[in-house]
Protein backbone atom coordinates (compact mmCIF):
# COMPACT_ATOMS: atom_id res chain seq x y z
CA UNK A 1 0.00 0.00 0.00
CA UNK A 2 1.71 3.50 -1.08
CA UNK A 3 1.94 5.52 2.11
CA UNK A 4 0.26 9.24 1.54
CA UNK A 5 -2.29 9.02 -0.47
CA UNK A 6 -5.15 7.69 1.66
CA UNK A 7 -6.93 10.75 3.95
CA UNK A 8 -7.07 10.18 7.77
CA UNK A 9 -9.39 7.89 8.92
CA UNK A 10 -10.45 9.15 12.79
CA UNK A 11 -13.22 9.05 15.42
CA UNK A 12 -15.18 11.97 14.53
CA UNK A 13 -18.11 13.78 16.63
CA UNK A 14 -20.90 14.63 14.21
CA UNK A 15 -23.48 17.03 16.49
CA UNK A 16 -27.04 18.21 14.76
CA UNK A 17 -26.99 21.79 16.97
CA UNK A 18 -31.04 22.12 16.11
CA UNK A 19 -32.13 18.93 17.82
CA UNK A 20 -29.08 18.90 20.63
CA UNK A 21 -27.64 15.62 19.53
CA UNK A 22 -24.49 14.10 18.63
CA UNK A 23 -22.85 10.82 18.21
CA UNK A 24 -18.97 9.24 17.77
CA UNK A 25 -18.31 7.38 14.98
CA UNK A 26 -15.34 7.07 12.35
CA UNK A 27 -14.99 9.53 8.97
CA UNK A 28 -12.22 11.00 6.82
CA UNK A 29 -14.20 13.93 6.80
CA UNK A 30 -11.65 17.51 7.47
CA UNK A 31 -12.54 19.36 10.07
CA UNK A 32 -10.30 21.95 12.94
CA UNK A 33 -12.83 22.26 15.29
CA UNK A 34 -13.19 19.90 18.52
CA UNK A 35 -15.41 18.95 21.60
CA UNK A 36 -14.86 17.56 24.49
CA UNK A 37 -16.72 13.74 24.82
CA UNK A 38 -18.52 11.64 26.97
CA UNK A 39 -15.51 10.20 27.86
CA UNK A 40 -13.16 13.15 28.93
CA UNK A 41 -10.99 12.93 25.69
CA UNK A 42 -11.29 15.54 22.46
CA UNK A 43 -12.45 15.12 19.26
CA UNK A 44 -11.98 16.46 16.04
CA UNK A 45 -16.40 17.71 15.66
CA UNK A 46 -18.25 18.01 12.69
CA UNK A 47 -21.70 20.11 12.66
CA UNK A 48 -24.65 18.79 10.44
CA UNK A 49 -27.69 20.96 9.85
CA UNK A 50 -30.05 17.72 9.99
CA UNK A 51 -30.06 14.06 11.30
CA UNK A 52 -32.09 11.30 12.40
CA UNK A 53 -32.95 13.39 15.92
CA UNK A 54 -34.52 16.33 13.81
CA UNK A 55 -35.82 14.91 10.73
CA UNK A 56 -39.24 14.68 9.94
CA UNK A 57 -39.21 11.26 8.55
CA UNK A 58 -38.19 9.70 11.77
CA UNK A 59 -39.30 12.55 14.33
CA UNK A 60 -43.05 13.47 12.73
CA UNK A 61 -42.53 16.40 13.50
CA UNK A 62 -41.87 19.78 11.86
CA UNK A 63 -38.35 21.40 12.47
CA UNK A 64 -37.23 24.23 10.63
CA UNK A 65 -32.96 24.65 10.36
CA UNK A 66 -32.71 27.78 8.76
CA UNK A 67 -29.45 28.08 7.40
CA UNK A 68 -28.54 31.71 5.51
CA UNK A 69 -32.17 32.02 5.46
CA UNK A 70 -32.64 29.21 3.11
CA UNK A 71 -35.91 28.40 4.62
CA UNK A 72 -37.00 32.25 4.61
CA UNK A 73 -36.26 32.08 0.66
CA UNK A 74 -37.98 28.86 0.12
CA UNK A 75 -40.98 29.92 2.29
CA UNK A 76 -41.30 32.95 0.40
CA UNK A 77 -41.55 31.40 -2.74
CA UNK A 78 -43.31 27.96 -2.24
CA UNK A 79 -45.67 29.17 1.33
CA UNK A 80 -46.13 27.06 3.93
CA UNK A 81 -44.33 23.53 3.49
CA UNK A 82 -45.72 21.67 6.70
CA UNK A 83 -48.42 20.07 4.66
CA UNK A 84 -45.60 19.60 1.95
CA UNK A 85 -43.48 17.59 4.68
CA UNK A 86 -46.33 15.89 5.95
CA UNK A 87 -48.16 14.75 2.78
CA UNK A 88 -44.60 13.55 1.96
CA UNK A 89 -43.80 11.96 5.36
CA UNK A 90 -47.30 10.26 4.72
CA UNK A 91 -46.48 9.48 1.48
CA UNK A 92 -42.93 8.10 2.96
CA UNK A 93 -44.75 6.13 5.40
CA UNK A 94 -47.91 4.45 2.88
CA UNK A 95 -44.47 3.61 0.59
CA UNK A 96 -42.90 1.47 3.68
CA UNK A 97 -46.30 0.16 4.67
CA UNK A 98 -46.87 -0.77 0.99
CA UNK A 99 -43.37 -2.30 0.40
CA UNK A 100 -43.63 -4.51 3.70
CA UNK A 101 -46.69 -5.16 2.37
CA UNK A 102 -45.70 -6.46 -0.63
CA UNK A 103 -42.44 -8.41 0.67
CA UNK A 104 -45.02 -10.55 3.12
CA UNK A 105 -47.43 -11.17 -0.06
CA UNK A 106 -44.41 -11.83 -1.87
CA UNK A 107 -43.19 -14.22 1.25
CA UNK A 108 -46.79 -16.79 1.13
CA UNK A 109 -46.86 -16.70 -2.46
CA UNK A 110 -43.54 -18.21 -2.39
CA UNK A 111 -44.82 -20.49 0.57
CA UNK A 112 -47.70 -21.39 -1.11
CA UNK A 113 -46.00 -22.20 -4.31
CA UNK A 114 -43.51 -24.56 -2.30
CA UNK A 115 -46.73 -26.25 -0.59
CA UNK A 116 -48.05 -26.43 -3.78
CA UNK A 117 -45.04 -28.86 -4.98
CA UNK A 118 -45.35 -30.49 -2.18
CA UNK A 119 -48.86 -31.38 -1.78
CA UNK A 120 -47.46 -31.77 -6.23
CA UNK A 121 -44.89 -34.61 -5.41
CA UNK A 122 -47.21 -36.31 -2.68
CA UNK A 123 -49.86 -36.73 -5.09
CA UNK A 124 -47.72 -38.02 -8.10
CA UNK A 125 -46.10 -39.93 -5.39
CA UNK A 126 -49.35 -41.94 -4.87
CA UNK A 127 -50.03 -42.19 -7.59
CA UNK A 128 -47.12 -43.73 -8.68
CA UNK A 129 -47.18 -46.11 -5.41
CA UNK A 130 -51.23 -46.75 -6.58
CA UNK A 131 -50.16 -47.68 -10.34
CA UNK A 132 -47.82 -50.50 -8.89
CA UNK A 133 -50.04 -51.91 -6.55
CA UNK A 134 -52.60 -52.10 -9.46
CA UNK A 135 -49.83 -53.50 -11.90
CA UNK A 136 -49.02 -55.88 -9.22
CA UNK A 137 -52.51 -56.85 -8.61
CA UNK A 138 -53.17 -57.37 -11.83
CA UNK A 139 -49.86 -59.80 -12.83
CA UNK A 140 -50.88 -61.84 -9.57
CA UNK A 141 -54.40 -62.36 -11.18
CA UNK A 142 -53.25 -62.98 -14.47
CA UNK A 143 -50.64 -65.30 -12.99
CA UNK A 144 -53.55 -67.24 -11.17
CA UNK A 145 -55.83 -67.29 -14.23
CA UNK A 146 -53.24 -68.73 -16.29
CA UNK A 147 -52.49 -71.58 -13.56
CA UNK A 148 -56.35 -72.10 -13.10
CA UNK A 149 -56.07 -72.44 -16.48
CA UNK A 150 -53.04 -75.22 -16.42
CA UNK A 151 -54.52 -77.24 -14.20
CA UNK A 152 -58.24 -77.18 -15.80
CA UNK A 153 -56.37 -78.26 -19.21
CA UNK A 154 -54.37 -80.66 -16.81
CA UNK A 155 -58.00 -82.24 -15.33
CA UNK A 156 -59.30 -82.32 -18.40
CA UNK A 157 -56.30 -84.23 -20.24
CA UNK A 158 -56.84 -86.93 -17.18
CA UNK A 159 -60.31 -87.30 -17.52
CA UNK A 160 -60.25 -87.81 -21.13
CA UNK A 161 -57.24 -89.94 -20.73
CA UNK A 162 -58.98 -91.78 -18.23
CA UNK A 163 -62.40 -92.57 -20.45
CA UNK A 164 -60.46 -93.16 -23.48
CA UNK A 165 -58.98 -96.38 -21.67
CA UNK A 166 -62.26 -96.93 -20.19
CA UNK A 167 -64.06 -96.85 -23.60
CA UNK A 168 -60.52 -99.29 -24.79
CA UNK A 169 -61.57 -101.44 -22.17
CA UNK A 170 -65.24 -101.53 -22.66
CA UNK A 171 -64.76 -101.82 -26.37
CA UNK A 172 -62.17 -105.01 -25.41
CA UNK A 173 -65.00 -106.60 -23.12
CA UNK A 174 -67.44 -106.43 -26.15
CA UNK A 175 -65.42 -107.74 -28.69
CA UNK A 176 -64.31 -110.44 -26.38
CA UNK A 177 -68.17 -111.22 -26.02
CA UNK A 178 -69.14 -110.51 -29.58
CA UNK A 179 -66.48 -113.65 -30.42
CA UNK A 180 -67.12 -116.34 -27.59
CA UNK A 181 -70.89 -117.37 -29.26
CA UNK A 182 -68.98 -117.31 -32.87
CA UNK A 183 -66.58 -119.75 -31.84
CA UNK A 184 -69.43 -121.91 -30.25
CA UNK A 185 -71.62 -121.89 -33.60
CA UNK A 186 -68.39 -122.47 -36.13
CA UNK A 187 -69.35 -126.42 -36.71
CA UNK A 188 -72.62 -125.50 -37.58
CA UNK A 189 -71.74 -122.50 -39.73
CA UNK A 190 -69.58 -124.48 -41.93
CA UNK A 191 -71.65 -127.38 -43.04
CA UNK A 192 -69.30 -130.24 -42.03
CA UNK A 193 -70.71 -133.51 -39.78
CA UNK A 194 -68.76 -133.74 -36.70
CA UNK A 195 -66.42 -136.65 -37.05
CA UNK A 196 -67.98 -139.60 -35.75
CA UNK A 197 -66.30 -141.31 -32.96
CA UNK A 198 -65.07 -144.54 -33.78
CA UNK A 199 -66.92 -147.69 -32.98
CA UNK A 200 -66.12 -150.01 -30.79
CA UNK A 201 -65.80 -153.77 -32.37
CA UNK A 202 -68.52 -156.04 -31.73
CA UNK A 203 -67.63 -158.63 -29.11
CA UNK A 204 -67.80 -162.36 -31.13
CA UNK A 205 -70.46 -164.45 -30.85
CA UNK A 206 -70.83 -167.37 -28.96
CA UNK A 207 -72.02 -170.45 -30.98
CA UNK A 208 -74.16 -172.90 -29.30
CA UNK A 209 -74.54 -176.26 -30.58
CA UNK A 210 -77.45 -178.26 -30.47
CA UNK A 211 -77.74 -181.58 -29.77
CA UNK A 212 -76.67 -182.59 -33.55
CA UNK A 213 -73.65 -180.82 -32.77
CA UNK A 214 -74.49 -178.03 -35.12
CA UNK A 215 -73.82 -174.70 -34.29
CA UNK A 216 -76.53 -171.87 -33.73
CA UNK A 217 -76.39 -168.06 -33.47
CA UNK A 218 -76.93 -167.07 -29.61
Amino acid sequence: MKKDIHPDYRPVVFMDRAADFAFLTRSTIRTTEKVKWEDGKEYPVYYVEISSASHPFYTGKQKFVDTAGRVEKFQKSFGDTSEIVSRAANRSKKTVVQNAAARQAEAEAEEKAIKERQAERKKRKAQEKDATRRRAEEAARRKAEEEAKAAAAEKAQAQKAKADQAAATKAGDAAKAADAPKAADAPKAGGAAAPEKPKAPAAPSEEVKDGDGAPTEA
